[in-house]
């Protein structure tokens, strides 16, 4: 059976004031109960063995891990060196991974932070991927039928089917987020599909593509110094390291109920919500308020009246008050 690696450290600007650097995305609890990551390994559990799931993230992060998987061994903790995208950190659990289990052993990754709800399609589409990763030289994206057109997601166009009995289809391009006109376009011509981040390869594969197309990254790289090589090393999405340009892509299209909560806005079109369409956490007063989100992490009470399709959020770190409609804007504004 394959290794699973879970990529676990954005600090995630874009649930501010909610999340920063000791309280990442992925330890949210939307649900009040598990947070991302539980979720996340727990439904990896159902398809990887559980000692071969591992966990890459910084050593700053490692504390965080280990108090949401406690029971996660320390040697399936890789850590990098510090945080720097994801073609580095890639790399690093490739390499690592091929010393202990050698370059024909297939390797998945997957965002630390996402929500998927049909765990039964994620199990079918996960093991389909395994098993092309394993017969082929290729490498094994998955791609989400879109529901709605997104702007706010990175698009892979495929190509015709290559077999009828199998869910795979070669990938003739990757798309940036599209402006919403484009990104209904894409809806109704039915080719394109939302990019999950989620890969399976087998590693040997996976450094072979790395050799042909992202030469100075691949020998660039020391495993046996990693910190000089990610001193060294351009900070660069997978995607624009080495999907973009790869010739051996296929993508394998489903509908797993898959979100990656990019948003406040998204998170509460998710969440569990009372019967005015509302989430609430905390001491919060809101009458005759509908379709927002309130969390207030003070002891003081946050009084909400009469508000519709409103953002707010109070925490030790700052106050979010916005239209759920521009909540993403709030990340831009922190950085000027």
């Amino acid at each position: 059976m394959a290794q699973a690696v879970i990529m676990a450290g954005g600090q995630g600007e874009r649930f501010w004031p909610l999340t920063h650097g000791q309280f990442p995305k992925y330890r949210i609890r939307f649900d009040g109960k598990a947070s991302l990551l539980q979720k996340t390994y727990a439904r990896l559990s159902k398809v990887y063995d559980q000692k071969k799931i591992h966990v890459i993230t910084t050593r700053e992060h490692v504390p965080f891990v280990k108090a949401e998987l406690p029971r996660l061994k320390n040697s399936n903790i890789l850590i990098e060196p510090f945080r720097h995208n994801t073609a580095c950190a890639i790399l690093f659990s490739c390499l690592s991974l091929a010393r202990s289990f050698g370059k024909e052993e297939v390797v998945s990754f997957f965002p630390a932070d996402h929500l998927i709800e049909n765990e039964a399609h994620f199990k079918k589409t996960m093991r389909s991927a395994i098993h092309a990763a394993g017969k082929s030289r290729n490498l094994v994206v998955i791609g989400i039928q879109p529901t709605f057109p997104a702007t706010g997601l990175g698009y892979i166009e495929c190509g015709p089917k290559i077999k009828r009995s199998d869910p795979a289809y070669p990938v003739r391009r990757f798309k940036e987020k599209p402006t919403r006109a484009v990104a209904s376009r894409y809806l109704k011509q039915g080719r394109f599909l939302w990019n999950a981040g989620i890969v399976t390869w087998r590693i040997g594969v996976f450094l072979e593509a790395m050799h042909k197309f992202a030469l100075k990254a691949y020998r660039g790289f020391d495993i046996r110094r990693p910190a000089q090589s990610y001193k060294h090393l351009p900070n660069l999405s997978i995607d624009y390291a080495l999907l973009e340009k790869a010739d051996n892509l296929v993508v394998m299209k489903t509908n797993m109920g898959w979100c990656d909560l990019g948003s406040w806005d998204m998170f509460l079109e998710k969440a569990s919500k009372d019967k005015n369409q509302n989430f609430v956490y905390g001491k919060t007063f809101h009458p005759e308020t509908t379709r927002s989100l309130l969390v207030n992490h003070h002891s003081t009470p946050l009084v909400v009246l009469g508000a519709r399709e409103l953002v707010v959020v109070q925490t030790s770190q700052g106050t979010l008050i916005c239209d759920r409609r521009r909540s993403e804007e709030a990340a831009l504004i922190l950085r000027k």
